[in-house]
Parts: C-alpha cells; structure tokens; sequence
C-alpha cells in the first residue's frame, strides 16, 4: 500500500511556452481503466489522440469538463527555461510523485529526451530507494496522456484557461 493509502499512475507532459512546465495527472489505479474509456470518448473519428492546442475551444471546455469528472490530481512544476530545466522539473517530480503512492509513471515520448530522462529517473529511483516503473510512450499509445498535455497546456496559457484547471491542480516553482 502506498503511504497515502492508494496506488496511483501519473502521466507526465511538457510545455514550453514561456517558462518552462512538466505537468503530471495522476489518477488512482483503480480509476485509470475508466478515465482511459472517458478520453477514448472523447475522441473524434479520425483522431487516435487529444493534442490540446489544436483543439477549438468549445472542445477544450467539453474535454475539460469531461476530465472534472474524474478522480484526478495534477501537479505542475514550473521553472524559468534553461539548458537544466527539465532535470530540474524531474527532480522535483519524481521524489514527490513516488511519496503520494504513485507507482506507474508515464511520460510522453520525445525521442530527444528519452536518453536524459531515464539517466535522471534512474537515478532518482536508485539513490532514494524509491519504488516506482516509468516509461516513454507516445500521446496515442496511452490516451492519458492527454490529461497532462491539457493540464500543461491551461497551465502556460494562463488567465481563464488556468482557472478550470484550478479545482484538482497544484503550482509548483522551482
């Protein structure tokens, strides 16, 4: 059992508009076969992924108020950009992740990053004893990914967007 008392998975997106962002969803295990069945309903025909900035946005308030409906927490790690941005975000992330029960991390694939990801994880994982699987997908191997490209998204955008994400989202500034 994890220390808050429920397993969890976290799904982890960027964004880099402006300051420099990891957002991570993190869903209970027990609610990620539902949330998947939510987004999934969300798709349109000719899509096999959400990616948020390209949407309308009537579509983004319908997908958002989808994703208030679901048992989610989401955690943003904002810093100014720099070449150490992202392993700074990550080290932050992946210590506070592991100690609210989060099991499964999932970060969206960039295969430029993928090297420097699993050296910081791994280390991470390895030195704080810290129980916890990651993984590269890319946004339509895992649908969920979606939440944090939303979250990320409404977070560097600011103003009301940043507002409805507001109710299940934490700010973190490094």
């Amino acid at each position: 059992m994890s220390p808050v008392g429920r397993v969890r998975h976290a799904f982890v997106d960027e964004s880099f508009s402006g300051d420099y962002l990891v957002a991570a969803a993190i869903i209970p295990a027990g609610d990620v076969a539902n949330a998947r069945k939510v987004v999934s309903g969300l798709l349109d025909k000719r899509q096999r992924r959400i990616h948020f900035k390209d949407e309308s946005p009537a579509r983004k308030n319908r997908i958002l108020d989808a994703f208030d409906g679901l048992d989610l927490e989401a955690r943003v790690y904002l810093t100014s950009k720099s070449r150490t941005a992202r392993e700074k975000c990550l080290g932050r992330l992946v210590p506070d992740l592991a100690a609210v029960g989060v099991s499964r991390l999932v970060l969206e694939r960039a295969d430029t990053l993928v090297d420097l990801d699993r050296r910081i994880i791994y280390q991470l994982v390895r030195t704080g004893g810290l129980d916890l699987q990651y993984e590269h997908l890319r946004s339509h191997e895992d649908l969920l990914l979606c939440i944090a490209d939303a979250v990320a998204w409404c977070a560097a955008k600011g103003g009301p967007w940043q507002n409805r994400i507001q109710a299940y989202t934490t700010t973190i500034r490094l």
